[in-house]
């Protein structure tokens, strides 16, 4: 491998590392909003998990993080498998313009995916369980609700994470 093919490599699987960052960062403040956002507000998260040492609410927040996280990965994947596929054949401004254009777009398509997901699921428990208010429960430290949300939220994530990989590696080889 030349000098050059080599600074590629490494520059490629910095690229790569700084992007999973990224997604991890997206998936915890994302996830902080959509909890906000669920609740309208009624919840501080920090308070609830810091002060009140709330279980409920970290592993519906952990279950929010994992979700918005591997959709993020899930975009990240196909990305990265083009771009590191292309570079052998020689690195351009088009590449590396493709690369930046295709970064943007998945990691929102991933935000919005994920947000739309986590809404959902939690839309589908609330018409099932119309007689319970899941966030009073959770708040009040209903450690059971905390788990079917986290379980749901995950489970209809999992669903997504394969066509939403699917789907950028078909934008990606256009």
């Amino acid at each position: 491998m030349s000098g050059e093919n080599t600074l590629l490599l490494v520059l490629s699987n910095l690229i790569y590392l700084l992007l999973i960052f990224s997604s991890v960062i997206i998936s915890v403040f994302g996830s902080i909003i959509i909890i906000r956002f669920l609740t309208r507000q009624k919840i501080d998260v920090r308070e609830e998990i810091v002060v009140n040492r709330n279980i409920g609410i970290a592993l519906v927040l952990g279950s929010f993080i994992w979700t918005l996280g591997r959709l993020c990965f899930e975009t990240i994947k196909p990305i990265m498998n083009v771009w590191y596929s292309g570079y052998y054949s020689g690195f351009s401004l088009k590449s590396s313009l493709k690369l930046l254009y295709g970064i943007s777009i998945s990691l929102s398509i991933a935000l919005l995916t994920g947000a739309i997901t986590i809404y959902f699921a939690m839309k589908i428990l609330m018409v099932i369980n119309k007689d319970i208010n899941e966030w009073e429960e959770i708040k009040n430290g209903n450690i059971s609700v905390a788990i079917i949300i986290s379980v749901t939220v995950i489970v209809i994530g999992l669903f997504f994470e394969s066509i939403l990989s699917t789907i950028i590696t078909g934008l990606m080889v256009k």
